[in-house]
């Protein structure tokens, strides 16, 4: 695998936490100081998390929607020249989280919400010239049990309504020509090996997110789970964690910051448990060629995080032959 082929997610910069300070992530100076910063470590493909919450009124400067994007940039293609003069080539995904809808008890409102701006996401990807769309197929389990106590009961319908949604987006995917991923994360409702039987009732066209992080929080050896599926791989986000879910954090309202536990879900690439280097190995022995991303969420120091993961891919063997993201 071609290290200097693989992406990083700026997932990496805390935006919803003061630490220390939010303000300064939310103006425009703050990410194209980043950008070259990310170049300098070695990256030359990012990823992108979607996320409604930064477009109001179009004074945020935080460049993860396709709001803030045109008010600050007049259009997707002027953004991407600003990353391409800062050594960045491309968007190589973009990812989106449902989570932000789930906050009444009425579905309908879930379902219309996350429908709305996962097309806008989806539209979004699409001007950036994004390979894969990576969208999470549900909120937190904890969160909308939290809503809907009688969540067993309803099940069906809400595997029936994500169905359907995904099915629309599918169709959509493929008229812009992007690929639509499932997320997989340990808090959802199809954590695990559950994604299988939603991926199954879906078109071919849509693929898997391979988290290695979360397939291991969840109990799924991430090794195991490549090799079962890796025809219908779409993209793969090499994650590193220490965690080990042994209270149930999974169904808790807030599931990556578990409760009474002083405890860091997610490592930095490289400094957890999990073993990255056998998971580059085999994809390369697989054959896979699609797209790879680092993400270093929930990092104490992105700064940091990207010289870390850098330094841990520079460990991995080199090998030709591996396409460019």
């Amino acid at each position: 695998m071609n290290k200097d082929a693989i992406g990083i997610s700026l997932d990496l910069i805390n935006r919803h936490y003061q630490e220390p300070n939010r303000n300064r992530y939310e103006g425009k100076y703050f990410w194209e100081e980043l950008y070259p910063l990310i170049s300098a470590s070695g990256f030359r493909a990012i990823e992108i998390p979607y996320e409604p919450v930064w477009q109001f009124g179009g004074r945020s400067g935080v460049p993860m929607n396709r709001y803030c994007i045109n008010t600050k940039y007049q259009s997707a293609a002027n953004y991407r020249d600003v990353l391409r003069q800062s050594g960045i080539d491309r968007v190589v995904g973009v990812t989106f989280d449902p989570n932000l809808f789930m906050r009444n008890d009425n579905l309908g409102f879930f379902f219309g919400a996350s429908g709305h701006f996962a097309g806008e996401a989806l539209a979004h990807a699409a001007d950036l010239g994004a390979d894969y769309f990576a969208i999470s197929p549900s909120a937190f389990y904890g969160r909308m049990a939290h809503y809907h106590p009688d969540l067993d009961a309803k099940m069906e319908d809400i595997v029936a309504r994500v169905t359907e949604l995904l099915q629309g987006l599918a169709a959509k995917a493929q008229e812009v020509g992007v690929t639509l991923v499932l997320r997989n994360e340990y808090w959802s409702l199809f954590r695990g090996e559950r994604i299988l039987p939603l991926l199954d009732a879906l078109p071919e066209c849509v693929t898997l997110d391979v988290d290695t992080a979360t397939l291991t929080i969840a109990g799924v050896s991430p090794a195991a789970f490549i090799g079962a599926h890796i025809g219908r791989i779409g993209c793969v986000h090499l994650t590193d964690t220490d965690f080990v879910d042994t209270d149930e954090t999974w169904k808790s309202p807030n599931p990556e910051f578990p409760a009474g536990r002083a405890t860091q879900v997610f490592r930095d690439p490289g400094t957890g448990s999990v073993d990255l280097s056998r998971i580059v190995q085999l994809l390369d022995d697989l054959g896979y060629d699609g797209p790879v991303v680092c993400s270093a969420r929930q990092t104490r120091d992105p700064f940091r995080a990207l010289l870390r993961t850098r330094a841990f891919l520079n460990q991995l063997p080199n090998q030709a032959g591996r396409s460019a993201l």
